[in-house]
């Protein structure tokens, strides 16, 4: 049987909590996944959070999750991160993605991390997509943002504000756009998938008044692609009813022209997956959330729908 490898995150953050509370309420679904994580830190939280969940090794005949341990640096004191354990997080991410590329697992699931730590320690990190997409040596791929209500992909992730102009081209968008379609059809199942375009500027631009890209780069390739491609609309009103409807995908320009807008319509349901991978990635839409870490207070509704997608697609 081929299972969704879990990898949780920071230890010092909420990731393990709502992970284990996430498979404790998915009792009929937890034989689709390995977790990974080190043993006594996760046996802890169950006997403290009073988690009914078992860990299990891979060839047991009982009934749980099957546990893949992997030992911490440093005791874990919650809602302190610590760089001696952002190795620990590394090599599960890297255990997780190499098992997805040799076909041991049908996908990876993958809980908050911090960024910050990781490049404290000396491991340059950008962020999950980017690591995935290296580790994988997939030249391109694409953030795509989505819950019951919408599903936003990004055309840039994380790079400064200043430098998106310089990265909206027709060979992006081509790209980007060709990435969007293939994983509709083959993921989603739908035949021809419908993507519109969110201008940079204000208003799209008001007809070159604002800016010069869709006048000189979106709406030709708009005209041109051989994809179902709509727009550019101005991106204030892209999100009204009717659109939502109309559309299958919305492409923004930039991070932050779409993520505020998905997580506001449905923060703690929504997910964030990586398209263009050979394997498929789901993660949740929230951080580490330190302030809670450790004191049962974190809310598992992201996980626990990563849990479900993941089911379902395979």
């Amino acid at each position: 049987m081929t299972r969704f490898f879990i990898s949780p995150g920071d230890p010092s953050g909420i990731g393990p909590e709502i992970t284990l509370k996430a498979l404790s309420k998915n009792k009929d679904l937890q034989e689709n996944f390995v977790l990974a994580g080190d043993k006594t830190l996760y046996l802890d939280l169950i006997d403290r959070n009073n988690i009914d969940l078992n860990l299990i090794d891979e060839n047991s005949e009982e009934k749980g999750v099957i546990f893949k341990h992997f030992s911490l640096q440093n005791q874990v004191s919650f809602g302190e991160p610590d760089i001696a354990n952002a190795n620990y997080i590394i090599d599960i991410l890297s255990y997780g993605a190499l098992g997805c590329l040799k076909n041991e697992f049908k996908g990876l699931i993958t809980g908050p991390i911090n960024k910050e730590l990781i490049n404290e320690s000396g491991f340059e990190f950008s962020g999950h997509t980017e690591f995935l997409s290296d580790i994988s040596n997939t030249k391109k791929v694409v953030m795509l943002l989505m819950n019951k209500k919408l599903k936003i992909a990004l055309l840039t992730t994380h790079i400064p504000l200043s430098e998106v102009p310089s990265k909206i081209s027709k060979k992006n968008l081509e790209e980007t756009v060709s990435i969007i379609s293939k994983e509709f059809k083959n993921t989603w199942k739908i035949e021809n998938p419908s993507i519109c375009l969110l201008g940079l500027n204000p208003h799209a631009g008001e007809g070159g008044y604002i800016g010069h890209e869709e006048e000189e780069i979106l709406k030709p390739f708009v005209s041109s692609s051989k994809e179902n491609v709509h727009g550019p609309i101005s991106a204030d009103t892209a999100f009204i009813e009717k659109n939502l409807e109309k559309y299958d995908v919305f492409l923004a320009m930039y991070h932050d022209q779409g993520l505020p807008v998905i997580k506001s319509m449905g923060f703690g349901n929504t997910l964030n997956v990586t398209l263009g991978l050979p394997f498929i990635r789901i993660s949740v839409d929230h951080g580490t959330a330190y302030e809670i870490a450790g004191k049962n207070k974190a809310d598992f509704s992201s996980m626990n729908e990563a849990l479900k997608t993941s089911v379902s697609l395979l």
